[in-house]
């Protein structure tokens, strides 16, 4: 099938970097573990992340390794087809990541995605539970082979397609509440939180409180990145608060606005 595009546009993107950039636009200090490649790609998004104040130290670039693209294709609804090569990301191993244990340790919240080999995510989120840092997991884009039960998690960030993956069946409301804390303590997760697009939040608790937390009702432009800047917002309030409520108001505040221009990173309030 031969699709023709109106137009075609380069941004930087990637669900690491959207975050780790979402985070530090709320004034978090935030430090990167991720791979790039030693292309020009890789030197304009090193720079980019520095001038962000996102610290580089856990960055490692490949030789000779093309950094990861995405190709989005967006219609006219603002709805979007993602195509990921991960190149360089797929080359993260869990003992680079267990090699900046130093930083895990200081950080208040360690925000992990699926866009880097599941072992290495592991391995971060493993590590971080036991030195004090709270771990928080946003499992997309979705697959399989994570060890669900063995990874202590504070938070999973999902939105309503990945919920029904993670959950085996839909998350409609806040009455799912019995179903939902059953599958979550046993799999190790304290509290999930559900993005629903412009419909509210959702996040079930199995310490204290489930909530609802409404977006900003708004004409949408553009929604890629619009789940990153909620995941980096909410990661940078919870670690300055240790609020659940005030940290999903903000992220989904952000996460809303996120989606009045067009592109990620340039979108992130």
């Amino acid at each position: 099938t031969t699709i023709i595009a109106r137009d075609l546009i380069f941004r930087l993107g990637g669900k690491g970097g959207n975050q780790a950039i979402a985070a530090a636009k709320q004034g978090a200090q935030v430090m990167m573990i991720g791979s790039l490649g030693d292309d020009s790609a890789g030197d304009t998004y090193l720079s980019v992340l520095k001038r962000c104040g996102v610290r580089t130290d856990g960055v490692y670039i490949r030789k000779g390794v093309p950094t990861g693209t995405a190709m989005i294709c967006v219609n006219q609804h603002a709805e979007n087809t993602i195509v990921v090569g991960l190149a360089a990301n797929a080359t993260l191993t869990a003992e680079e990541v267990q090699a900046q244990q130093p930083w895990i340790a200081m950080g208040n919240i360690m925000l992990a995605q699926f866009e880097v080999p599941m072992e290495a995510v592991v391995a971060g989120l493993k590590m971080a539970k036991p030195m004090g840092t709270t771990t928080c997991l946003n499992p997309s884009p979705w697959r399989e082979g994570f060890p669900w039960g063995e990874v202590e998690l504070d938070f999973v960030i999902v939105n309503e397609h990945e919920a029904e993956q993670l959950l085996g069946r839909p998350v409609l409301s806040l009455g799912d509440i019995g179903w939902i804390r059953e599958k979550t303590l046993s799999m190790g997760i304290t509290t999930v939180i559900v993005t629903r697009g412009g419909d509210s939040t959702l996040a079930f608790s199995n310490r204290g409180p489930s909530l609802e937390v409404p977006t900003l009702p708004v004409e949408p432009v553009d929604s890629v990145g619009a789940g990153d800047c909620f995941t980096g917002v909410f990661a940078a309030r919870w670690a300055e608060t240790r609020l659940l409520e005030i940290s999903l108001r903000a992220a989904s505040v952000a996460g809303s606005l996120a989606t009045l221009k067009a592109g990620a990173q340039e979108a992130i309030p």
